[in-house]
């Protein structure tokens, strides 16, 4: 995402934690992400304000339309914009949450979303605009985004343990655990399927779960159902908060399946969200030391007809 005229910081308070995107520039305030691939996806929701109660110094109150802060979306690089959203001025000098459905338009391969606040152009140079209030973003989030193939992933299909585990990690700022998972297939393949009507389907579900010991014991965040997890799906996770602490283990585990050729599962686009707004991408094989067991093969997670 490029900002111009903002920065990461708390000027305007803290909108749902810790720092968040500030805007308070004397010309050109806003926030344009690159283009994403918004196939599949149907919301997006974030954390706004516009001033403040108080009409602090760093973030005083607005008084009139020009300062409130525009929602636009662009699907051909930015030529041109639609409105999506305002965010009125007058709603949003104390924290809002919002959550916006996405219209039929914006759901492309290329879409790009802008946030900005309204300027002065005089003799065609922007003037300087230090009496609009400032505004702040925090937790910006797109959901119900189908997955599409994005290279390899971890593919589960072998005849005894089958999980995944991650060498110790920092989790002391984490905030969110994210992946894309699938189980089996709609199409029921001899590569990827999974019996959904026998007596034992529900021990053949996927748990996430984090130790504290080094994996001596292992505490559940989340199961997943094969049923719920036939087409492949992003899910994203609160970490606990006894998970967020230095050496903490995260694995993913299978604890019942039928052997090669059955109950096969991928996992992919594993992320660790951080409290101060970074976050990176685990690199499985590299950077992070994800460790795959007995699965000779790996291939890409997609959407079956």
């Amino acid at each position: 995402m490029s900002l111009e005229g903002g920065s990461t910081c708390t000027e305007c308070g803290i909108l749902a934690e810790d720092t968040a995107l500030y805007f308070g520039g004397s010309t050109v305030r806003q926030a344009i992400t690159q283009d994403l691939d918004l196939r599949g996806a149907k919301f997006l929701q974030y954390w706004g304000r516009i001033g403040s109660e108080n009409n602090m110094t760093s973030c005083h109150r607005p008084i009139c339309r020009k300062e409130g802060v525009l929602l636009d979306y662009s699907t051909d690089g930015g030529i041109t914009w639609t409105l999506l959203h305002e965010m009125d001025y007058q709603k949003y000098i104390s924290v809002r949450h919002d959550y916006i459905l996405l219209p039929e338009d914006a759901l492309t391969n290329t879409t790009r979303l802008r946030w900005w606040q309204p300027f002065v152009i005089s003799n065609g140079i922007v003037v300087s605009g230090v009496e609009r209030a400032q505004w702040a973003l925090d937790n910006i989030l797109i959901g119900g985004l189908a997955p599409y193939a994005h290279g390899d992933s971890l593919y589960f299909n072998g005849c005894q343990i089958r999980q995944a585990a991650t060498k110790p990690l920092d989790l002391t700022r984490a905030s969110k655990i994210m992946f894309v998972l699938q189980i089996g297939s709609t199409s029921q393949t001899d590569s990827c399927n999974s019996d959904l009507s026998g007596p034992h389907t529900v021990d053949k579900a996927v748990l996430l779960q984090y130790s504290v010991n080094n994996g001596i014991t292992w505490h559940v965040i989340a199961q997943h159902q094969p049923k719920d997890f036939t087409q492949a799906q992003r899910v994203s996770y609160n970490v606990p908060l006894e998970a967020r602490m230095k050496g903490v283990l995260l694995r993913w585990w299978q604890p019942r399946h039928n052997g090669t050729g059955h109950d096969q599962w991928a996992l992919d686009h594993v992320e660790v969200v951080l409290t101060r707004k970074q976050n990176y991408m685990m690199n499985f094989s590299r950077q992070h030391g994800l460790r795959h067991f007995y699965n000779r093969r790996r291939r890409s997670l997609r959407r079956y007809p």
